[in-house]
């Protein structure tokens, strides 16, 4: 009988107590994988104010304050998603220059001013994600509209006037241009490509199955550029369109919006271009036949156009911007009754600024608004200074947990 060295004796067993043990280990590890859930929690808070300087006063400002979380769980190629974000009014200030400031308000529905509670509601939705095929969320969350008009909406204080974004005064949640209410959104990457639709779902009485729909499309052109489009529109009732009581409202609000996002290792440039047909409202005012001052919810068109630049340094980074925002009123049925708006309407703002980051979570800025802009009953908009401290903290925790 033949034998064999020791040496390869020894060897062999080793080689084959490997072999079973890596076997055992693999069979172990897709046992657990698949009777395992991965979990992903990610908590965060951004606390921002500031001292803005306007019309020879100096007031102490919240600028959109938020606390707010993530969950994330998955199992296999499924994952489920939940978030909530609330704002937080930290320094009870009755003002605001930053329009993602504004919370949930109705189209047509002036805000003049709201009770300054602790917490607003900013963000809140569930959704599923099935891998290559993208991602299916509803609730309130940012639109699909928002995808493109983001690019410029990077300043700390100012800027997002002249996008159509946050109407009203509002978030944009009514219409579904901001913070969507009550939205169905599906977003996927495919390639360089980005896709987005949204619907609105929020049992509003215009005899619709949807309340509004909208469409987002991105392409990577390169890893520092991209570019998009996106379109939105808005059901509102008939018969609020025909009665002809609302001023300048001739038919249904529809959003478009283009553009251009490069992010370079030293320069920053986007730019964002608007139209809006019945989609932005405000109060104007006119004198009856009887001496009587009339207030009333006014409807009307616009064009836009918002730059952002940004020059980065180790730590300090120095922006620049421009907003311009140009109504056009069409009085409709009602032209027998004065112009409740001042024909020089607009919005015409210059931004420059600073902002220094000493450690990772800390921030220090100032902005200035320089503003060549008239409010709806053609006073001047006012030129406004801020300075300002940003704390941004934010922490992920990921668990497998078993079934």
């Amino acid at each position: 009988m033949k034998t064999y060295p020791t040496f390869l004796k020894t060897a062999f067993s080793k080689a084959l107590m490997v072999s079973l043990l890596s076997s055992a280990t693999i069979c172990s590890y897709a046992q657990h994988a698949a009777d395992s859930i991965e979990m992903r929690i990610r908590p965060y808070a951004g606390l921002r104010g500031h001292a803005a300087i306007y019309d020879g006063k100096m007031d102490i400002q919240e600028n959109a304050s938020r606390i707010g979380t993530e969950v994330a769980m998955k199992k296999g190629k499924l994952g489920f998603v939940a978030a909530a974000e609330l704002q937080v009014n930290l320094l009870r200030g009755g003002s605001s220059f930053n329009a993602d400031g504004s919370l949930s308000g109705g189209f047509l529905t002036i805000q003049s001013g709201q009770n300054q509670q602790v917490f607003g509601n900013r963000l809140g939705y569930l959704g599923v994600e099935f891998e290559r095929l993208g991602r299916l969320t509803f609730g309130k969350q940012w639109s699909v509209y928002r995808d493109v008009t983001a690019y410029t909406d990077r300043f700390n204080v100012f800027g997002s006037k002249g996008s159509a974004t946050f109407i009203g005064g509002t978030d944009g949640g009514s219409n579904g241009t901001g913070r969507a209410d009550q939205s169905i959104i599906y977003r996927n990457q495919i390639g360089r490509f980005y896709l987005g639709g949204q619907l609105q779902a929020r049992g509003a009485n215009n005899h619709r199955f949807v309340d509004g729909f909208g469409a987002s499309a991105q392409m990577q052109v390169i890893p520092e550029l991209r570019i998009g489009a996106a379109f939105n529109k808005a059901f509102l009732s008939d018969n609020l369109i025909n009665d002809g009581k609302i001023l300048g409202l001739s038919d249904q609000p529809i959003y478009i919006t283009l553009g251009a996002d490069f992010k370079g290792k030293k320069i920053d440039f986007s730019a964002v271009a608007i139209l809006q047909k019945n989609g932005d409202f405000t109060q104007g005012r006119y004198t009856d036949p009887l001496g009587q001052d009339i207030t009333p919810t006014v409807v009307f068109d616009a064009k836009g156009l918002e730059l952002f630049t940004k020059y980065k340094l180790d730590k300090l980074s120095l922006l620049a911007g421009y907003n311009l925002y140009l109504p056009s009123f069409q009085p409709g049925k009602n032209s027998n009754i004065p112009t409740p708006i001042d024909k020089r309407f607009q919005r015409n703002d210059l931004i420059l600024g600073i902002s220094y980051q000493p450690i990772r979570f800390v921030q220090f800025y100032s902005e200035q608004r320089i503003s060549n802009g008239r409010t709806v009953l053609g006073a001047k908009e006012s030129t406004v200074f801020t300075m300002g401290m940003k704390i941004d903290l934010s922490g992920s925790f990921s668990k497998i947990m078993a079934l």
